[in-house]
């Protein structure tokens, strides 16, 4: 999984800047009117000595008016304090606003917070540039359970008492974000929707799409036929190449994306540890390529991870994965179901033991995952599949968790056997079914 850290910031009195906007900024850019904006001239000094709240809720008002233009569709209203003279910037706004009125969107609104950024300033935005720190909270309709809230920001020039938007970058470029950042952040992206389904590709994956959107849903629909409890059954599913947003991804399990097929990750609802806004899914360009079954496969251990939410927190990390691999192989015919020959020669070495957690996604997890995999089939084959479920919520144990220390007593209460004899269960059934 995924976890992406961002900052918390304080947030600004909006009470108090609505009353400074109502008494105090009468002619301090209080019109929409663009014509009032000269379009790529250089910041002036102020001619009205402007407060600092002044400016924080004239800077509100733009937002403000941008969150509008993406509810309405109104492009033009939301480039209307956009500073035309950056050919570039205005490229980057129009691509963000044409990304967002794609998605569907619960929230989507702008607050300036009482706190800026350490930004280096250019010359060319004037001596009164401001770069204040903006919470961004959004919220995708049906997918996310709360809104998330991101830090971004924007320099502010001022030309007398009246601001315009001059960049979305310091003077260095780089981008005034904090966190995780989704595709639509970072390049254009065509979003299409199923039932269940957000998907969420880039102008070279889009092709794709009908692939991928179709072994999602019928993903769904064979977990929530395994799975033993309700869940919502939907997803936000990407399938990008675009580097800038693949870079983007870090404490990736195996150290590298180019090793995986497929991933999930949570979404945060707040920049610090925070209940979970929605768990999303990346799938890679080879599994794709893979075509079924293989695609179905990883799409169903990947959602599998998404149908159990927090339901396996603390379990030992074999049992989540294996679990996973076996309700992604489940419904292949067993002729069909791969495995990697390593793990093969591996279980006939007869050295078997159950992977530590800590170790899980090492040099060694090819034969990590199967071994895992096939401890979960051999219980399910020979005790039936609802043990399976029985193990995890024993693992979880209401939210303490089991260390790897300490499984044994589960396993030999749940099973009726140790990790060492599991193990071993495991690797026989690989020489049998695949040796």
């Amino acid at each position: 999984m995924v976890r992406r850290r961002v900052r918390r910031v304080r947030r600004a009195s909006l009470v108090a800047l609505a009353a400074a906007l109502v008494l105090g900024l009468a002619g301090c850019g209080g019109d929409d009117d663009a014509s009032q904006d000269v379009v790529g001239a250089p910041a002036a000094p102020s001619s009205t000595a402007l407060t600092a709240a002044q400016q924080r809720a004239q800077e509100q008002r733009i937002l403000d008016q941008r969150a509008r233009a993406v509810r309405e569709g109104d492009l033009g209203l939301f480039l209307r304090r956009v500073d035309r003279g950056d050919p570039a910037l205005v490229d980057r706004q129009t691509r963000y606003f044409r990304n967002l009125v794609q998605l569907p969107l619960e929230r989507f609104e702008y607050a300036v917070l009482d706190r800026d950024w350490d930004a280096r300033l250019l010359p060319r935005w004037g001596e009164g540039a401001r770069v204040p720190q903006v919470r961004l909270r959004m919220q995708l309709r049906d997918y996310d359970a709360r809104p998330v809230d991101r830090t971004v920001g924007f320099v502010f020039a001022w030309r007398g008492d009246r601001a315009r938007i001059v960049s979305d970058r310091d003077g260095t470029g780089r981008p005034l974000f904090e966190g995780a950042p989704a595709p639509w952040d970072l390049t254009a992206v065509r979003v299409r929707e199923r039932p269940g389904v957000l998907g969420v590709f880039d102008t070279t994956t889009v092709d794709q799409a009908p692939a991928v959107m179709g072994a999602v849903e019928r993903g769904i629909g064979e977990v929530d036929a395994t799975v033993p409890f309700t869940w919502a059954g939907e997803v936000v599913v990407y399938h990008v190449r675009d580097a800038a947003v693949l870079e983007s991804f870090t404490d990736v399990p195996g150290g590298s994306i180019d090793l995986l097929g497929a991933m999930t990750f949570p979404t945060y609802s707040q920049p610090t540890v925070s209940p979970v806004a929605s768990t999303r899914m990346l799938v890679l360009d080879g599994s794709v390529a893979a075509g079924q079954p293989f695609l179905g496969r990883i799409v169903r251990h990947e959602l599998t991870h998404v149908a159990l939410g927090t339901r396996d927190d603390g379990a030992p990390v074999w049992l989540t994965e294996g679990l996973a691999e076996w309700v992604g192989a489940r419904s292949v015919p067993v002729e069909q179901r791969i495995i990697p020959t390593s793990a093969v020669d591996r279980a006939r070495g007869g050295d078997a033991a159950l992977p530590a957690s800590r170790e899980f996604n090492g040099p060694e997890q090819e034969w990590h995952y199967a071994l895992s995999w096939m401890a979960c089939d051999y219980l399910a084959s020979t005790q039936g599949e609802e043990v399976l479920w029985q193990l995890v919520d024993a693992m979880h144990a209401e939210g303490r968790g089991t260390d790897d220390d300490e499984q044994d007593a589960v396993l030999r209460r749940v099973v009726g056997m140790d990790s060492a004899e599991l193990a071993q269960r495991a690797a026989a059934r690989i020489r049998n079914l695949y040796g």
